[in-house]
Parts: structure tokens; sequence; C-alpha cells
């Protein structure tokens, strides 16, 4: 959802350049996290000795921060470990031709040895015709499961419990704001989403613009409709609508719709906020041309120099009044999940990917610079704010929930688009529930049909 760089498609052999290692992560960095691991691992007639050659699909590139960790990794690997290892590395960053890409991959029965994809319809499938790496198991037996952070692992679990997907990182999402005009008029960090909508009236009275938003990111509207299902049924509102169980004009559907109407009709947004991009919009309230803005701490980068100088604050999802508040105050997610093909995954492959979770925690704050789906401390060389929203995160034992991952194709393009005219006030709420009620109607029984 968040890496929004469009570009093409890109082909790239792993190998032991000096180019390469330059170019996809700090030598730096990486030679400082590998002494004295070279004589104790790489062992003559380990299976990883062997030559081997797999296939890695992902979104990222050489801009992004996951991208960056998993190259420097797998170049350790083959310094450290095995000399004939090579890692192919085809990148798609669009979402839209990725997935399709990757379905197309999968019917021709060219799956990839290695793979990013969500928790959605796609990785449960394939995880019920056994295709895909029991992840579980493999990270008990390596000793490792037991250090993830329950948000995360709950968010990439299926219904049933079982996990089958590697978290990329663990996002936890809040309303970072300024702190002085809260301050200055006397507004109180909201506790309920009523209180919410008073603050944003008081800012807007004030001459402010509340919140900055990007309408061109579907993604960032739907959040503002799922933060009150989220918060009063937890996953059971969405795994109910997307194969139409419930509908959008339910009371809870209703809710969420009137939430973001109200934000919208009374101008809380920016001026031109439909058309506005992820980028624009974020750097909008970089410029302090906004008061609030809803993200995640993948941007914890942009956010950490205003924090540690008093000016930026943040708070999570507020209560439903009178409600039961039975869902996370933080939607935590794993970014875009890591798979392994079960057929091709053998013993190579296996000391490949344990060495990648070995290392993959101290690498993550090395280089990525964003929090690890591992509990325990921060290194000290990080960032205030990264310390103090990790403890918060680590408190959180239930996993978000992306709309756009759980609703069919068809049915999430018309939602973000509806999202839109809700928010511009072009249509009611009413109107806008009994279109999604459609759209579901019409896609979901054919997408869903094998999950039934």
């Amino acid at each position: 959802m968040k890496n929004i760089n469009k570009i093409s498609s890109v082909l790239i052999v792993i190998s032991l350049t000096a180019s390469l290692i330059a170019g996809c992560s700090g030598s730096n960095s990486v030679s400082s996290t590998t002494s004295g691991k070279t004589k104790e691992l790489a062992t003559a007639g380990k299976p990883s000795q062997k030559a081997k050659k797999i296939r890695f699909f992902t979104k990222g590139n050489e801009n992004t921060a996951p991208f960056k960790v998993l190259t420097s990794l797998f170049e350790d690997y083959k310094k450290e470990v095995n000399p004939n290892f090579e890692v192919e590395i085809e990148s798609v960053p669009n979402d839209t031709q990725y997935f399709q890409k990757l379905r197309t991959y999968i019917a021709g029965n060219e799956m990839p040895d290695m793979f990013q994809i969500p928790n959605g319809v796609l990785s449960e499938n394939l995880a019920k015709q056994g295709k895909l790496v029991d992840m579980k198991k493999t990270l008990t037996e390596f000793g490792k499961f037991d250090q993830f952070n329950k948000a995360a692992i709950d968010f990439l679990s299926f219904k049933d419990g079982s996990l089958y997907l590697f978290p990329e990182g663990r996002n936890g999402e809040a309303f970072w704001y300024y702190k002085k005009p809260f301050e200055e008029n006397n507004i109180k960090v909201p506790t309920t989403f009523d209180e919410f909508i008073e603050a944003c009236k008081k800012l807007k009275s004030k001459g402010y613009t509340p919140i900055a938003v990007s309408g061109k990111e579907m993604w960032q509207l739907v959040r503002y409709l799922s933060f009150i299902p989220l918060r009063t049924t937890h996953t059971d509102f969405i795994e109910k609508l997307k194969t139409g169980s419930i509908s959008f004009t339910s009371d809870t559907g209703m809710q969420a719709a009137n939430f973001l109407y109200t934000l919208g009709k009374n101008g809380y947004f920016q001026k031109g906020f439909s058309s506005m991009d992820y980028t624009q919009t974020l750097n909008y309230f970089l410029g302090g041309n906004a008061v609030i803005h809803y993200n995640g701490t993948w941007e914890l980068n942009q956010f950490n120099d205003k924090y540690a100088k008093g000016e930026l604050g943040y708070f999570m999802l507020p209560d439903v009044a009178g409600a039961n508040n039975i869902g996370p105050k933080t939607s935590i997610t794993a970014g875009l999940a890591y798979a392994f093909n079960a057929e091709t995954f053998d013993d190579s492959t296996k000391d490949f990917f344990k060495y990648i979770v070995d290392h993959y925690n101290k690498r993550i704050y090395e280089i990525g610079g964003y929090i690890s789906p591992f509990d325990g401390d921060v290194p000290d060389n990080m960032s205030i704010l990264t310390k103090d929203i990790s403890k918060v995160m680590e408190k959180v034992t239930q996993g978000g929930v992306s709309w756009d991952d759980k609703l069919d194709p068809a049915t999430n393009e018309i939602m973000g688009s509806a999202a839109n005219e809700l928010a511009l006030g072009l249509i009611k709420p009413k109107d806008f529930a009994q279109k999604i009620d459609n759209a579901i109607k019409k896609n979901a029984p054919d997408f869903f049909k094998s999950d039934k």
C-alpha cells in the first residue's frame, strides 16, 4: 500500500560484485554484522554448500528499506555460508501489476520460491492447497516463533490460527499531530471519536486545516472507514462484509460511513485532498499545513526530528462512546509478508531462510530503520520516537486489519472511489453503503468461491 513508486519490472541476479553491494546496502553495515560467523557457519558438507538458485518475486526495490535489508542478508549468506547460492530477484513495485503477475505465475505452475503476499484469500487458498511452507512449524523449529510480536503474528494468521507468512516488519498506525495548536486552543487529545470530531471542529474554527489525507491513495480514506468497525468488532465486520454475510447498511457500517462523511462534509480535510497523492499529502503535513495526519511507523524517519523537539505527538484510535470496544487501539500490521513455495523448499533453501531469520532483527535496525517484528529492546542508537512507540506497540496482542487485503479486487476499487465521493459529499452515507453492498453481491461470489 505504502510503496507507490511506478516503475517497470526489474530482474536482478544477486552476485558478489562491489557495485551491487554498494547499491543495495551499506557495505560498512553489512561487514559489521558478520564478523566471526564464517568459520561457524561455512561447514563442509552442509546442504547449503550445494549450488542453488532461487527466485524471489517482490514489490520492493532499491529505494525501499525492507528490500535493502533482505538484499544485504542475501549477500552475507553468499559470502559467509554458501558461495554457490544465488537469488534471482524480480521486482514489480506497482501494486496492480505485481499481483497480476503473481497470479499468472501461480496459474502457470511457475510460483516463485520466495515471494511477497498479504494475508488474504489468495494466500489462504495457496496454504489450503499445500503450496506454502508452514511458517509456524518452521519458525518453531528454528526456536524463534515465541520471539515474534503477538500482534504481528495475529495479523498474518489465518482464521484457524495457522501461519504461512513471515512478517516484513511491525507497523503500528497512529494519528500524528502538532502539539502547539492543541495546547494553544485548549484541545485535549481525543479519547472518543465524538471528541475527535469536536477537536477538528475547533481547529477549523481557529483557521487551521484539521486533517491531511490522500484521496488519490485509496487506502488512506478506507482506513477512516475501518476505524469504528475495528474498535467495535476487530475483524468480524470486514470478514462478514467481504462475502455479503453482513450489509454495509448495518449499524456498524453506517457508523463508519457517517464518520467519513462528517469529516469531509465539514471541510476537515485539506482542500484538494481527493487529487493529492501519498507523498504530496505527507509533505503537506510535514510542512505544517495541517494539524493531524494518520499514518504508520514506516514513516518514523519523517517524524523523528519533530517528535524529539516536542513539536509532534501521536495518539492511537479513540473509543466509540457507549460501545464495547473489543478491538485494538492501533492497527498493527506486518507489511507485505513473505512466503515460500513448499514444493521447492529443500534443505538448501531452508538453511538460507534460517540465516535470514537469525539475522533479521538486528539488520532491520541497522539498515532498515523501521520496527522489527521481534519483541525486545530497541537498540540504543535508534530514535526516541522508535523506542517510545515500540513500547506501546509491544503491549498490543491483536493484529490490525487492512480492508484492501480482505475485499475482492473489484469491490476494493469501487470502495476506494466511492470513499472519495463520500468524503467530497457527492453521495450520502446510505448511497455509499448500497454501492458497496451491490459491488460485493456482484463480485464476491466468484472471487471467494474456492474459500467456501
